[in-house]
């Protein structure tokens, strides 16, 4: 009794004829009726080890109320490790219907570790395209990237290395099939080189950070240059 007196009641819920009462890590209480859950009766406030943010909205969900924003993805994950323990499969379509929107896939190293613990197909191949606007060897990466299962960490490195293959053999092959039409090498010389679409994605490539191109487009054009100037034995 001195727990409930001590403590503040959550405004919505707070039904003067429920019988079981949560407690979360922040010391709210919620009154609930034991109908609506797993939970048996229990004169005292049964503790939820999450915080506010977590329990309200899942409580919110499982109720069928409305539901602000998410915040992070941090209070997503929350939520999600309290469905599992609830067994509350409808928690879990609604957060997974949320975690593709703008603001998670912001970090989609973190949307993908979560959609493959969950075999969330749909939800990782969207998260892994989004990853390759990153570098993922960068620092900042590690700590989410160590979250994810490692066959669909390995699946993730390897679509990132096919699309770069991929690019380097379209560029290099375009490269070789100007040698083959004329092997002096003159067209690559030229500023012709330049209008190519697999030029201008490769020298017009920008760095994420920073913002500055990745590649200096006249030391490239030189190298290229000076490559079939090696070869044409002037």
């Amino acid at each position: 009794m001195a727990q409930d007196v001590a403590a503040e009641y959550h405004p919505t819920f707070n039904a003067p004829d429920a019988d079981t009462v949560l407690s979360s890590l922040d010391g709210t209480l919620y009154r609930l009726p034991s109908s609506s859950f797993t939970f048996e009766r229990n004169c005292k406030p049964i503790p939820i080890h999450e915080r506010d943010v977590v329990l309200e909205r899942l409580l919110q969900i499982i109720s069928g109320l409305a539901i602000p924003p998410w915040r992070t993805v941090d209070d997503l994950e929350g939520v999600l490790k309290l469905a599992g323990i609830w067994g509350a499969r409808g928690v879990v379509d609604v957060v997974r219907a949320s975690i593709t929107t703008p603001m998670f896939l912001r970090g989609p190293p973190r949307v993908y570790a979560i959609a493959t613990r969950f075999g969330w197909e749909e939800q990782a191949e969207l998260a892994s395209r989004h990853a390759l606007e990153l570098s993922l060897h960068e620092e900042q990466h590690q700590e989410a990237l160590r979250q994810i299962p490692m066959c669909a960490l390995v699946r993730l490195f390897k679509f990132h290395q096919k699309r770069q293959d991929e690019f380097r053999a379209a560029l290099v092959w375009r490269m070789f099939w100007e040698m083959d039409a004329r092997p002096s090498g003159e067209r690559l010389c030229s500023l012709e080189v330049e209008e190519w679409e697999e030029t201008e994605r490769c020298l017009g490539e920008k760095c994420g950070r920073c913002g500055w191109a990745v590649y200096e487009r006249l030391e490239v054009l030189e190298r290229v240059w000076l490559s079939c100037r090696i070869l044409s034995g002037a």
